[in-house]
């Protein structure tokens, strides 16, 4: 994930910018992480790694959502 991404699932996991996905599974891993992040801040790094091991496992899944984001 570039930097640009990673800005953009920052602000989605802060709750800044809202975003929602055509896929469950990816709209439970935001969920989960907006309230890991939201209890522990620091954990950020830790999140976007999650993210990218998500997209890792399941890329037909996510292309689409990550060409969204990027328009976002």
């Amino acid at each position: 994930m570039g930097p640009e991404m990673q800005a953009k699932f920052q602000l989605i996991l802060q709750k800044e910018l809202r975003y929602s996905s055509a896929n469950l599974g990816f709209n439970m891993l935001i969920s989960k992480l907006q309230r890991k992040l939201a209890g522990n801040p620091a954990c950020l790094p830790d999140c976007l790694k999650e993210i990218d091991a998500f997209a890792a496992g399941f890329p037909l899944i996510v292309n689409a959502d990550y060409a969204r984001i990027a328009a976002l």
